[in-house]
Parts: structure tokens; sequence; C-alpha cells
């Protein structure tokens, strides 16, 4: 047996009794250290293995499988696995709550777990935090134990769960799809019942995610008309067509049409609004069209970082090349009298209708792609259409 082993001095309770446990194999079996080693053909030494059960930190389960190996403690495994995954789990939650008084420790840890219940998340990130919880219970595998345990889908062309994917989740960097959940509960022990309590939790996230935005409609960015804003529908349209159309204003009204036939229109859009259509338009996303008549000269960008000397680095913008006119030549504008009884010349760009189409990046999936229309009517510029 050789000499007399030190007490144990764990820091919790669960290190404690895995600790005894595994002094009591060692002790039922009546063998030394350097005789474990030498059973399990030295994959740990005679230190090492005195080591995993002095109770000062947590073994690997590597070591701790070993150590029940030369035990001949075989039917012990399942034991020596349930105390090994509380013992690390307990050694997480003191190193997470070290800041944390003693007399409310307990506290902390019982609403820590009544917050990652699947009834109670509310968010993609709580979903994260619950899922860091449910694999530091289990003993905190690996990414690639966890990948090698889900396995692989049913073609066997692809991971159920991707150990580069997982890494992206639990760091925060990525949202989990549905399939990703039901593969983690699953690799992690879950029943049947508890993964679909997950799943429903995943599925109440989306939906609240892809809900549309309360929205308020101004006054002044209805039509005349229109005395109501327009109700929203369920769910976000998937396609927004918004059509400006220029209509002559009283100043280029002429003898044979009289003032009273053109009113004076109010404003749709104030000239803000173009401003924001540039630089948060749809000309950023994917998949988005947006007429080269407003395509003006943009603000620059932000920059893309500073250098030693503390300079921006600017990213330069790219523009297309200048929208002009077909039927007038390059140069000054000619000085054309314009007011009440001048005709307006004939080189005057006539009322256009032009289209931009906003494309979400989401659809939402319940419900079928719909198209709404929105007639925004401004004043015909009396100058010609340059940049």
């Amino acid at each position: 047996m050789g000499r007399r082993e030190h007490a144990v001095a764990a820091g919790t309770r669960q290190l404690e009794a895995l600790a005894l446990w595994l002094r009591a194999q060692r002790q039922r079996k009546g063998i030394s250290y350097a005789t474990m080693a030498k059973t399990i053909n030295y994959r740990f030494t005679a230190s090492v293995l005195s080591r995993a059960a002095n109770g000062h930190t947590v073994p690997s389960w590597r070591l701790v499988e070993a150590y029940t190996s030369a035990c001949d403690a075989e039917a012990g495994t399942t034991e020596a696995l349930r105390l090994w995954k509380a013992a690390r789990w307990a050694e997480e939650n003191r190193r997470r709550r070290g800041g944390t008084p003693q007399d409310f420790q307990d506290l902390a840890a019982t609403v820590d777990s009544a917050l990652t219940h699947p009834q109670l998340i509310e968010t993609f990130g709580q979903l994260r935090h619950a899922m860091i919880q449910l694999r530091a219970k289990e003993g905190q595998p690996s990414l690639s134990a966890l990948q090698h345990k889900a396995g692989r889908t049913p073609n066997g062309r692809h991971h159920r769960l991707p150990k580069s994917s997982l890494s992206a989740i639990l760091r925060g960097e990525a949202i989990p799809s549905r399939e990703h959940v039901t593969a983690f509960m699953e690799t992690m022990g879950q029943s049947r019942r508890k993964v679909q309590r997950w799943e429903t939790a995943w599925d109440r996230i989306a939906d609240k995610d892809t809900a549309p935005p309360s929205t308020r409609i101004s006054r002044r960015h209805l039509m005349p008309e229109e005395t109501t804003p327009p109700a929203h529908t369920a769910r976000t349209p998937a396609a927004v067509v918004i059509r400006i159309q220029e209509a002559p204003t009283t100043a280029h009204s002429t003898q044979d049409t009289p003032a009273a036939d053109n009113p004076p229109l109010k404003h749709a859009v104030a000239p803000g609004d173009f401003d924001y259509l540039r630089i948060h338009g749809p000309q950023t996303r994917k998949r988005a069209r947006l007429t080269r008549t407003w395509l003006r000269p943009q603000p620059p960008l932000p920059p893309a970082g500073y250098t030693r000397a503390g300079l921006p680095i600017r990213n330069p913008r790219r523009y297309g090349p200048p929208f002009t006119d077909s039927t007038q030549p390059l140069g000054p504008t000619p000085a054309t009298p314009h007011g009440p009884g001048v005709p307006v010349p004939t080189w005057v760009k006539p009322p256009t209708v032009e289209t931009i189409l906003v494309k979400r990046v989401r659809q939402p999936r319940p419900t079928p792609a719909t198209e709404t229309t929105l007639q925004l009517r401004l004043p015909q510029k009396p100058s010609a259409f340059r940049t």
C-alpha cells in the first residue's frame, strides 16, 4: 500500500466526493500507485495517478477512466462519470461566481438555473447561455467529441453538429439553426421530451425575431387622399415597391392650362428621405435594384481603420457613370425664362416614373411572399437632370 496519503483538501464537496471514491477503489484493491501504473501500461505515471485522488484539482476523464481500470472497477464507471461531471460543474460555477458573496452563491445558482429553462428563454443570447451551461454540466466535452457523438446527416455527407459551427455559436458569433439545437441537446443526453421543449423555444424565438417592428407613419408622408395610415399585416411583406412620380407644378402652367388645373401638391417625401435612401437604401443590400437617377454623389464611407500616426484609412466609394440627358448636349444650362405664360422647353425631361425595389434579407417562412406599392408624387424639377 505504501505510505499513508494526506487528507483530501478539495475546494468543493463534489470534488471531495470524487477524490474519496477514487481512494476507496484503490483501498479495496489493496495496490500501490506504482502497481496501478504498470497495470495500465504506464499510460499515466504513479505521481499523476496520485494527484488524481488528492482533491486539489479536477482530473481529466481519461485519467479517471484509467484509475478505475487499474483498480478493476469497470462496474463503477457510471458512478465515476457522474461524480466527475458533478465535480467539473461545481468547479466551473465557483470560477464564474468568484465575485459573488458566499451567502448569495446558492441563490445565484438557483436564479441562473431558472433563467436557462427552455420555457423562459426569449432570445438567442439566452439560448447560447443555456447551451454553455449544459455543456459545462456534462463535463465540458471538447467540440470534436461533440461532433463525433452527434453523428452525420441521413445522407452521410455532412456532420449534424460541425465543430466550426458550434464554436461560432458558443462564442456568440453565429445563431444556431433548429437542426443544431436538436443535435446539441441529443448529444447532451437530453430525453426526447426535453429536446422537443428546446425545439419549441427555438421556434418561439425565431417567430419573435422575424415579426415586423412597430412602425409609426408620419402624416406628412401620406398622400392627400389618404386620411389614415395603411394597416400592417401580421408579417412584414416580402417586397416593397416605391414608385416616385414627378408631376408639373403651378410654375410650369401655361395659358392653355389654367393654374387651377395644377393645384400645389403636398410633398410625399422630404429631401432628407432621399439622403437616407442613398446611405441606407437598397443599394447596400444584395439583390436590390436602384435607378441611376438617384445615384448622386454620396457622403464618404466611415474610415476602415487608423494608421500608427493616427490618420484615418479611407475606404474609397465607387461611383457609376454620370447621368446625362440624351436630348441636351453637355454644357452650361441655357438661361431660359420660366414662369406663368412661358411654354416649357422641349428639352426638359418629361414626367417619369422611377422604381425602387427593396428586398428583405430574411423572408418569412409561414406566409407566402406579398408585395406592397406606395405611390409617391414629387414636383418636376425645372432644370435638366445632371449629376
